[in-house]
């Protein structure tokens, strides 16, 4: 049971943090959402459970998607960088940013495969 409370929890945080990386408060992610205010703290603080319909329309309002936001278990990544990508990101087209997130991938691979066989 405990374990089930953790996941929420680390859900909600993870909803509070795209919403404050977006600048967007708690009242104004619940009128984008047709959400009550109550209901979105409720969730953030991991005491309510969100449908898996509710937290795709919470992050889709966020400008993020499912996988982002299960990925609960990520590496940290520094504000500043992460500031910067946004950024980067808030210019492009969605098949640009597809295409990006594509190619990124593509060089991670080739990072690892080089790190593996080295020089």
């Amino acid at each position: 049971m405990d374990k089930n409370r953790d996941i929420w929890r680390k859900l909600g945080n993870r909803i509070a943090e795209m919403r404050i990386s977006r600048g967007i408060t708690q009242s104004q992610l619940a009128e984008m959402t047709g959400l009550s205010h109550n209901y979105i703290g409720f969730l953030e603080q991991g005491i309510r459970k969100g449908t898996i319909l509710t937290y795709r329309d919470i992050v889709t309002v966020l400008g993020y998607s499912l996988n982002d936001l299960m990925d609960i278990h990520r590496e940290e990544i520094p504000t500043e960088l992460a500031l910067d990508l946004s950024d980067f990101f808030t210019v492009c087209t969605s098949d640009e940013k597809a295409s990006i997130v594509r190619i990124f991938r593509e060089m991670l691979s080739v990072v690892r495969i080089f790190r593996k066989t080295g020089p």
